[in-house]
C-alpha cells in the first residue's frame, strides 16, 4: 500500500524542488517540472548549463522535495539523495518515462534513487475528517541503487 501511495504522489504533482550543493557550499533549490517516478528514482529533465546542471555534475547530493497538496489528502515527502547523469540506455528508458507524463525532454536526465521511508522521521496520521495526512522522509545512501 505504501508503495501504491508514494507512486500516486509522484506521478501526480506537477512540480518537485531539488536542491543541490554550490560550489561555495551554499544551497541551491530549483523548481522542476519535468520529472517523472519509474518505481525507483525520481528521474528528472536537467538542461545542462544550469546552475543546478552544473552543482550535479560537481557533486551528486541533493534534496527532493515534493509536495502534493489538496484539501484531502495533503502530503510531502522529502527526499535525501543523490543524482547522476543518465546515458545510453538508462537515459532512454527515464527519458520515456517523462515523455509518458506527457512531458517533453530536450536535455540531460538526472536519476535520483528514493530510498527507504525514515519512519522515525515520517508522520502518517488520519485527521479529525477522515482524510489522510501523509509526511515522509526518506533517505538514499550513496551508492544505493
Amino acid at each position: 500500500m505504501m508503495e501504491k501511495k508514494l507512486s500516486d504522489i509522484f506521478n501526480n504533482t506537477k512540480f518537485i524542488t531539488v536542491s543541490t550543493v554550490r560550489e561555495n557550499g551554499e544551497p541551491w533549490a530549483t523548481p522542476i517540472g519535468w520529472f517523472a517516478f519509474d518505481g525507483k528514482n525520481i528521474v528528472f529533465d536537467n538542461r545542462a548549463g544550469t546552475i543546478h546542471a552544473d552543482n550535479l555534475a560537481r557533486d551528486g547530493r541533493c534534496f527532493v522535495t515534493i509536495v502534493n497538496y489538496d484539501e484531502e489528502h495533503p502530503c510531502a515527502i522529502y527526499i535525501a539523495t543523490h543524482a547522476k547523469k543518465l546515458l545510453g540506455d538508462d537515459y532512454e528508458r527515464a527519458k520515456q518515462a517523462i515523455i509518458d507524463r506527457g512531458l517533453s525532454v530536450d536535455d540531460d536526465v538526472f536519476a535520483a534513487p528514493v530510498g527507504v521511508i525514515d519512519e522515525d522521521k515520517s508522520n502518517f496520521s488520519e485527521r479529525s475528517d477522515g482524510s489522510l495526512r501523509f509526511y515522509a522522509y526518506m533517505k538514499c545512501d550513496e551508492g544505493e541503487e
